[in-house]
């Protein structure tokens, strides 16, 4: 005796509109979690490239002071301008803040902007003991303490002028 019995594969439409509503529920459960990650890398981009800026900028001014040619008389630093926000060696290297737009002073040639959008520039001017202010006498810096800001990012570095080795403190 032969009997026809047909097996079916397959789903049917209640266990199809379940599987539908459970992944409905999780996509929405998931939803902020995606929207919080990917705000957060965002930002993290954004710190990184700000970070990147200030770094690259304040690696080129510490080579420029780092570099300062020496003084009158072949003692202390060679500094024609010295302010809070630019200082001109007299060389005719250097850097100054124009607005927003930390620039680096090159000799013969237009100052080629080192940073943009930036917040705050400082040069502090430290002599020999550590704590005197030496702005008004920039030549007699042993010290420059130099900050970067910009876009909420501060990078701060001292810088000590090789034309001090080998030269006794004034």
């Amino acid at each position: 005796m032969k009997t026809d019995t047909q097996i079916h594969h397959g789903f049917t439409l209640l266990e199809l509109l379940a599987s539908i509503i459970v992944m409905s529920i999780i996509s929405v459960t998931l939803m902020p979690v995606i929207g919080a990650a990917s705000e957060s890398f965002a930002v993290a981009r954004q710190v990184r490239s700000s970070t990147e800026r200030a770094g690259f900028a304040l690696d080129r001014v510490t080579r420029v002071i780092r570099q300062a040619p020496i003084g009158a008389n072949n003692t202390g630093v060679g500094v024609s301008s010295a302010t809070a926000s630019s200082l001109t060696f007299s060389d005719g290297t250097g850097f100054q803040l124009i607005g927003t737009t930390l620039e680096m002073l090159v000799v013969g040639n237009d100052p080629v902007p080192l940073c943009l959008d930036v917040d705050e520039f400082q040069v502090v001017y430290i002599g020999d003991d550590g704590v005197s202010n030496t702005v008004n006498t920039p030549t007699t810096t042993h010290r420059f303490m130099v900050r970067v800001e910009t876009d909420g990012i501060e990078l701060t570095t001292v810088v000590h002028p090789r034309v001090w080795i080998g030269q006794e403190s004034s």
